[in-house]
């Protein structure tokens, strides 16, 4: 199990605050409560009692703007820095030279779970969770894992949703489709045969999502929301055609 000094691990998270990865966490695995565990397992995540899962993840445009400078331009921009990132910070400053990425990838990590309760997130009307400071302007970009003697995050839920304090819920009141209700999770062939009619709109960005009063000064770039919304139409696209889909 490799050892750090207190410098080199501040070191390695002031390299990826640098890069525009703002949320960082870092779990003891074998410290799962019984949900996410059963979560985690589902997985199948093989993993040892001491291995550390390292969360990382980007509010506002930060990284956005960071990936601009440095000309990283590819149509996977993000998933590709968050892989390198990973393991850069990990043989440069956290003292383990293969760590093991499961996110970006394929296998279908409980993120929102362990999200949750790291207190980054909370359940909200638009099926994407929200933080108390960030709103819905947050994303996690990588997870990996490492026997790396890191100090573990400490972690909290929040208590109660932003969601719940907000009365007018203008979220709701703005969907064109009217697929959000509050409480519930929204109406998902609404909401998909509005942006399939509306591609300039809805198919790009989410109207409720902008209307969400809370952490406003993280909304990500109109620049950044067309790249996000372009990739997310792509997917959509693909998902009905490859599943014949009838809405």
């Amino acid at each position: 199990m490799a050892e750090n000094n207190h410098m080199d691990i501040q070191k390695g998270h002031d390299w990826l605050e640098n890069r525009g990865m703002n949320l960082r966490a870092i779990i003891l695995v074998d410290g799962f409560d019984r949900e996410l565990q059963e979560a985690w397992d589902r997985a199948g995540i093989f993993t040892h009692p001491d291995d550390r899962l390292v969360l990382l993840g980007m509010a506002g445009s930060s990284l956005w703007q960071f990936l601009k400078e440095n000309n990283c331009l590819g149509d996977d921009r993000f998933d590709q820095f968050s892989t390198e990132a990973s393991l850069e910070v990990s043989r440069l400053f956290w003292g383990d030279q293969s760590p093991r990425i499961i996110y970006p990838g394929n296998t279908l990590i409980p993120l929102q779970q362990i999200g949750r309760s790291l207190g980054w997130g909370a359940p909200s009307p638009l099926g994407l969770d929200i933080n108390p400071q960030y709103g819905p302007w947050f994303a996690y970009r990588a997870a990996f894992l490492t026997q790396s003697l890191l100090p573990v995050t400490n972690a909290f839920r929040i208590r109660q949703s932003p969601c719940d304090r907000c009365v007018k819920k203008p979220c709701l009141s703005n969907c064109p489709a009217s697929a959000l209700r509050s409480g519930a999770l929204p109406d998902l062939n609404a909401c998909v045969s509005r942006r399939i009619e509306d591609q300039t709109g809805c198919g790009l960005a989410c109207q409720s999502r902008l209307a969400c009063p809370v952490g406003r000064e993280w909304r990500y770039s109109e620049e950044q929301l067309n790249y996000h919304g372009e990739r997310s139409f792509r997917s959509l696209t693909r998902w009905i055609k490859r599943d014949d889909k009838i809405l």
